[in-house]
């Protein structure tokens, strides 16, 4: 299906029944990362999958900034009358939704962030050098984004006052110190460290997060 939004069109994917639950994807993906937890969340939640604009099945080019993601998601939200959704951010997606849950709470029931980072400090030195070789010899806007973007402040991170749960793999190149840290400015947020797992292991493709998130969205 599609939905035209801020002079893009919108691809998602819709299925199920109950609570609306909108699983947002990180950059340089789209929506069929989450291919595998489709079906059984189905029976619990109405999904909404989108492709972010320039990604997938979307149109127009990759955003800009990350405010502009947050403006798409609130218009989707919006357009489709979906009543206080759930929302899963992985990578990108997750610092969407805690941008979404800060200047939009009245909008969101609740909120998971899987695998995200919150500033610079909070990613490994091998995964920089790989978004800046990306940007500069490739001019990819996904990474231009990441590099130049990726900053919540601390004053804005404790002003989250809707229930979030932050996820991230053990051996992630996300590190699992910063989003301890970043949890605990969250006044009302939970932290899941997934033992064993990689930035994409338990996500992409996977089943691994199926209990977890039915058990934080119950």
């Amino acid at each position: 299906m599609r939905v035209s939004i801020n002079n893009v069109e919108l691809y998602y994917q819709t299925l199920g029944d109950g609570h609306p639950l909108i699983l947002l994807h990180g950059h340089h993906q789209d929506g069929s990362v989450f291919d595998k937890l489709l079906s059984p969340l189905s029976l619990y939640y109405t999904l909404y999958v989108p492709d972010m604009r320039g990604h997938g099945l979307s149109t127009g080019k990759p955003s800009e900034h990350y405010q502009n993601e947050v403006k798409d998601i609130v218009a989707f939200i919006k357009k489709l009358n979906l009543s206080k959704p759930y929302i899963l951010g992985y990578g990108a997606g997750g610092v969407d939704a805690l941008w979404i849950a800060r200047k939009y709470p009245d909008l969101v029931e609740k909120v998971i962030v899987v695998g995200s980072y919150v500033n610079g400090n909070g990613v490994s030195a091998g995964h920089i050098l790989s978004n800046g070789f990306k940007r500069f010899f490739q001019g990819d806007q996904d990474s231009k984004v990441a590099l130049k973007e990726t900053k919540i402040p601390v004053d804005q991170l404790k002003k989250i006052n809707i229930p979030v749960l932050s996820i991230v793999g053990e051996k992630d190149w996300v590190k699992v110190e910063h989003v301890r840290w970043y949890s605990g400015l969250i006044p009302n947020c939970r932290l899941i460290v997934m033992p064993r797992q990689t930035h994409e292991s338990y996500v992409v493709h996977s089943l691994k997060l199926l209990d977890v998130i039915k058990d934080f969205f119950s």
